[in-house]
């Protein structure tokens, strides 16, 4: 264990003033006139700071060299010169810093290379650690943003969520081990996260006052037509090479127990096995291009690396339904247009029929009787026929068909039949003659 070492403080007056110590009701020592803890006057126009040491090392003090600053911690604070408003708490903390102002370091060398960065909050150790000149930066967790040194206007929230390079601005990394790769980029969660959601949907900023140059060129088949999906697992490794991840030397990871270096390689072989369903960016990028198409759905980075917006493919795809729309309605009209025609030919060629049946009438005078025969119109069989030829009737294809002025029918009736006659009508049904038949004849013909 380590030894416990006492400061002693020494109370000293001025050799003129006699010491007055006063005891109140409730305990309390009270000192009146002017304090002394070793060189330091407390009183309440003092401007000398209250510093604390251990063998002679500064531990702590309400001020250093500038104004309104505050250290607690081995070396905290220890290059200050005229930064003004700062507040560092822990074991070198704020350590170079010279001129920076309004800074909240907490923790073992947090924002320790901070020379004139102003505005940063750092909490945890090593938290903004190599900052030195960037500005207004919050950071919490154990080596957050700890790789940044010029940027400005970054988050972290998490254990090493950080930039891949030490100069980005305007970035928000949220999550252990999450990692930002190009400025005004946001990145939640690592590789090895496998879900993320809520409630609703996420919510896009979509005003009309706040666009300009609106056109509807989108286009719709002529991109969706192009496009290869495909399915495909993750490589970790080449994710981690590509953010620049080098687990081997991350601060601290050899520290962690087991059981948590356990659950984070379990998480990466688990999202390693899962069979993803999407496309490849670098080859939407390319169908993009080939119909000069300025999609804003793929997503490359200041380091190339990269990207898809899923969400932006709605657009095109309801382009594509809209297209195919009005490909089906024109479709549809050409099939009505068509059927209607075809209506209008076939209503043409049976009143053709029909007046040729009532001229060929007018012409043999017959008259309207039905036959045994008789179809219901031209394009039917004639009913009674089926029955005819059971019995072992039958009727041959007249020769020659078509005919003119003459044509032969040829015929066969069973020798148990009694009388038989042949029924001629008009498409129509109209009947033009009737021929009787002599059942003792068998096989015959009429002209």
């Amino acid at each position: 264990m380590k030894k416990l070492i006492l400061v002693v403080l020494f109370f000293a007056f001025a050799a003129n003033v006699s010491a007055q110590l006063k005891v109140d009701a409730t305990g309390n020592t009270r000192v009146i006139k002017n304090l002394y803890l070793g060189g330091s006057l407390i009183s309440d126009t003092s401007t000398v700071p209250i510093t604390l040491k251990v063998n002679g090392v500064l531990a702590g003090s309400t001020g250093t060299s500038g104004k309104t600053n505050v250290s607690f911690g081995y070396n905290a604070l220890y290059s200050n010169t005229t930064g003004n408003q700062n507040t560092a708490t822990g074991y070198q903390a704020l350590y170079s810093n010279t001129t920076g102002g309004a800074n909240i370091a907490g923790g073992y060398q947090a924002l320790y290379f901070n020379t004139t960065g102003i505005c940063n909050t750092a909490i945890g150790n090593s938290v903004l650690r190599n900052n030195t000149t960037g500005n207004i930066n919050t950071a919490i967790g154990y080596l957050a943003l700890s790789d940044n040194k010029t940027g400005s206007y970054n988050t972290a929230i998490g254990y090493a969520a950080n930039p891949n390079t030490n100069n980005l601005n305007s970035t928000t990394a949220i999550g252990y081990g999450a990692i930002t790769t190009s400025s005004n980029q946001v990145r939640i969660g690592n590789s090895s996260v496998s879900s993320i959601g809520g409630y609703v949907g996420w919510t896009n900023l979509s005003d009309g006052r706040a666009k300009k140059n609106i056109r509807t060129d989108v286009p719709g088949l002529a991109f969706i037509n192009l496009l290869q999906p495909v399915t495909y697992h993750l490589d970790l490794d080449a994710v981690d090479g590509l953010l620049k991840i080098d687990r081997k030397k991350r601060p601290g990871e050899d520290e962690l127990p087991q059981e948590l270096i356990d659950i984070e390689k379990k998480g990466r072989e688990a999202k390693e096995k899962q069979v993803q369903t999407g496309f490849v960016a670098q080859d939407v990028e390319k169908v993009a291009q080939s119909i000069g198409y300025d999609f804003s759905g793929v997503d490359v980075d200041e380091t190339g690396i990269y990207g898809l917006r899923y969400a932006e493919f709605v657009v095109p795809l309801v382009k594509a339904v809209q297209e195919l729309s009005e490909q089906n309605d024109r479709l549809q009209a050409q099939n009505d247009q068509l059927q209607a025609q075809v209506q209008l030919q076939n209503d043409q060629m049976q009143a053709q029929i029909n007046e040729l049946t009532e001229l060929v009438s007018g012409l043999l005078g017959e008259g309207t009787e039905s036959g045994a025969l008789r179809s219901k119109n031209a394009l039917e069989p004639a009913s009674g026929l089926q029955d005819a030829a059971s019995s072992g009737a039958s009727l041959q294809q007249n020769i020659p068909n078509p005919f003119h002025q003459s044509t032969v029918i040829r015929y066969t009736l069973p020798p148990t039949g009694q009388q038989a006659q042949m029924v001629i009508t008009g498409a129509s049904g109209r009947v033009i003659r009737k021929i009787p038949l002599s059942a003792a004849e068998g096989t015959g013909s009429i002209t």
